[in-house]
């Protein structure tokens, strides 16, 4: 049998690659829910009124996400 490595598998040892790693898997989240409500707006008929002012909350919650989430996942 082998001996396991001491250190943490899921652990990067490069803050740059770490870095990177957690954007774009912010960025492909994000674009997973814009395609949720996308679709969730067409399936629910929403009015083309209501639909802007949907993706207009969504893009604020987005910004709001990019801007606090690199903060905690640090932590």
């Amino acid at each position: 049998m082998t001996r396991r490595a001491d250190h943490n598998v899921g652990e990067l040892n490069d803050p740059v690659i770490a870095e990177s790693n957690r954007t774009q898997m912010l960025d492909v989240l994000l674009a997973l829910d814009r395609m949720v409500i996308e679709v969730s707006m067409r399936v629910y008929n929403l009015p083309r009124r209501d639909r802007s002012v949907m993706r207009e909350q969504n893009r604020r919650l987005h910004d709001a996400v990019r801007e606090h989430v690199p903060g905690l996942s640090r932590r």
